[in-house]
């Protein structure tokens, strides 16, 4: 098997957790190739190793977080590799990690390096006898931390994720800050702290990601309507925008 799969969390996690995932890799033999990641605002653990034969069914384990992205990056990808994932909302690095997003913004960081308690979950994945087992073990791990430690974002800057995400980006900050009673200062402030990336720059992320899942679904429809859709002023913006986040057109990154 191989290519991108992705599964909803529980509802228990859902408010945490925006998808768990795995990507597999075409086998050794295969040309390596590179893949093109796209900012969404999120923190990433990622298990990631290559794929092996009979009872050792994996070579070069390692656990990274992977920050949130001010934009693009191209990933090589090796033949035979395999990750695990789960993708964590704005705000929740910290809780269920405890990594700063803001250290690690834009990283792709090894657990020994930023979060040396996570070790311990890497070597418990090492030690299951299939990558079947491990995948659950990633996804039962998630819902057992969520339970025991009950942590999360500040209310102040949950409050304010909740409602950047609701609206796809489309709010202004000073609205926003007028509607939580705060000044623009102290909500740059907060979300920045528990997000990772200043407020605006997450509207703008939320905004892109919802153009790129309205150009990817609606096949052959007119740029503009999309842009529109999504609350930019014109389609240069939205072309502007895409090409920042994507770096490429917005034709492009519709396949």
């Amino acid at each position: 098997m191989t290519g991108y799969e992705e599964w909803a969390p529980p509802a228990s996690l859902a408010e945490a957790v925006d998808a768990f995932w795995r990507f597999t890799a075409p086998p050794p033999g295969a040309a390596p190739f590179s893949h093109r990641v796209l900012p969404d605002g999120c923190t990433d653990l990622i298990f990631q190793f290559r794929g092996a034969r009979g009872s050792t069914w994996l070579a070069d384990p390692q656990l990274v977080v992977v920050g949130p992205m001010e934009r693009f990056a191209l990933v090589d990808i090796e033949p035979g590799a395999v990750s695990f994932g789960v993708r964590l909302r704005p705000g929740w690095a910290l809780p269920l990690l405890g990594v700063s997003p803001c250290e690690v913004c834009g990283l792709n960081v090894p657990v020994a390096d930023c979060a040396p308690d996570l070790a311990v979950l890497q070597r418990r994945l090492e030690d299951c006898a299939s990558p079947a087992r491990a995948l659950r073990l990633f996804q039962e791990t998630f819902s057992r931390q969520r339970a025991s430690v009950g942590a999360s974002p500040s209310p102040r800057a949950a409050q304010a994720l909740r409602w950047l995400q609701a609206s796809g980006g489309q709010v202004r900050m000073s609205t926003l800050a007028h509607t939580l009673g705060i000044s623009e200062r102290t909500l740059h402030r907060d979300v920045l702290d528990e997000a990772g990336v200043a407020p605006k720059l997450l509207a703008r992320v939320l905004r892109f990601q919802r153009a790129v899942a309205l150009l990817r679904s609606r096949a052959g429809e007119d740029v503009s309507s999309v842009a529109l859709a999504c609350g930019y002023s014109d389609q240069a913006h939205l072309s502007r925008e895409v090409r920042e986040f994507a770096g490429v057109t917005p034709g492009m990154l519709a396949g």
